[in-house]
């Protein structure tokens, strides 16, 4: 087994070495482990191994499909993977720092320990379950509340915000949040399906638009057009519009990723930067927060504060952040 250099890894292609109590000879066991101790194959959880070299080209987010495939080869009886995991599955935002271990559901009362899953017990019916037969997952729906009950608003909006963007109606969202108001985090999940946004188009936006809402700013203007002097027209992240203070979360993607910097990060920069030159023209003052900054109320609040802004007088109150992302609408998607 081995992957040519520079040839681009398909996640699901990818081969897995698989051993079970009476897959492997003892002579293929033996093979194995030397492979491991030379470095050629890695261990993504126990009793399943990839090519080393193939697995760490992949993202963060690919090597958790592998190992959510490892999971479910491993498993003596099928998964149902959730939460984070499914949330991977479906193709939406998941901090990092969630994908050590595959998430999935069993049955209320059911008490499993795994080397490298994570169980939640709960209850799920046959509806709120997608896929194939050998790799079931939870609906997007059902993913979204349950990312929102176990975790901070932060990340309920997140899994949200991406929901909504795709074209998933808050309505079915609302629904899904309805049958989980007897759950643990029910409040949760309720505060995340009305502060999500459409326009947040990225999880560092997302992040941003909640911080801005806890340093009690007024309601933005998320995906605000503008038209430029030269012609045509640019999306600002977000606009204060009183102020007139835009705001652009900046993120290393876009100049970075290929698939968003197709000629290179230097020609990617360049870009950028004629285009913010352009958009400062009909701004008092624009300013780029980071990943971190964006994810901190105290960090929004200093940054936007250095260009004199500063939060209402009341702080402007969550039902005003709700009301603006009900009234929202997705950009249609690029074809």
């Amino acid at each position: 087994m081995h992957t040519p250099a520079g040839v681009a890894i398909d996640p699901w292609r990818l081969e897995l070495v698989v051993v079970g109590a009476s897959a492997r000879t003892s002579t293929e066991r033996a093979a194995i482990s030397r492979d491991v101790e030379r470095g050629r194959l890695l261990r993504v959880i126990p009793r399943a191994y990839v090519e080393r070299d193939a697995f760490e080209s992949l993202s963060p987010e690919q090597q958790h499909l592998v190992r959510i495939r490892a999971a479910s080869a491993t498993a003596p009886e099928p998964l149902v993977v959730s939460h984070w995991s499914a949330a991977v599955l479906h193709g939406l935002p998941v901090l990092r720092s969630r994908l050590l271990d595959v998430h999935v559901v069993v049955s209320p009362g059911l008490d499993r320990r795994r080397a490298g899953l994570a169980f939640h017990a709960l209850a799920l019916s046959d509806a709120e379950v997608t896929g194939p037969a050998d790799l079931r997952a939870t609906t997007l729906p059902r993913t979204v509340v349950d990312v929102a009950s176990a975790t901070a608003l932060e990340e309920g909006v997140l899994a949200v915000s991406a929901a909504l963007m795709r074209g998933i109606p808050r309505e079915v969202l609302e629904s899904a949040a309805d049958r989980a108001a007897e759950r643990r985090g029910s409040r949760r999940i309720a505060d995340a399906v009305a502060m999500g946004h459409p326009g947040a188009e990225s999880a560092a936006e997302s992040r941003a638009w909640v911080s801005l809402m806890r340093s009690g700013f007024a309601v933005p203007e998320l995906q605000h057009e503008m038209h430029l002097s030269r012609g045509g027209r640019a999306s600002l992240d977000a606009l204060l519009r009183r102020e007139r203070v835009g705001i652009e979360v900046d993120g290393e993607q876009k100049y970075l990723d290929p698939s968003m910097a197709p000629d290179g990060a230097g020609r990617a920069v360049l870009r950028e930067k004629r285009r913010e030159d352009e958009v400062r023209l009909g701004l008092r003052a624009l300013v780029r927060p980071g990943w971190q900054q964006s994810g901190s109320a105290s960090a929004m609040r200093a940054l936007l504060g250095s260009v004199g802004v500063v939060p209402t007088n009341p702080p402007t109150p969550f039902a005003a952040y709700c009301e603006a992302a009900r009234a929202a609408r997705p950009r249609p998607l690029p074809r």
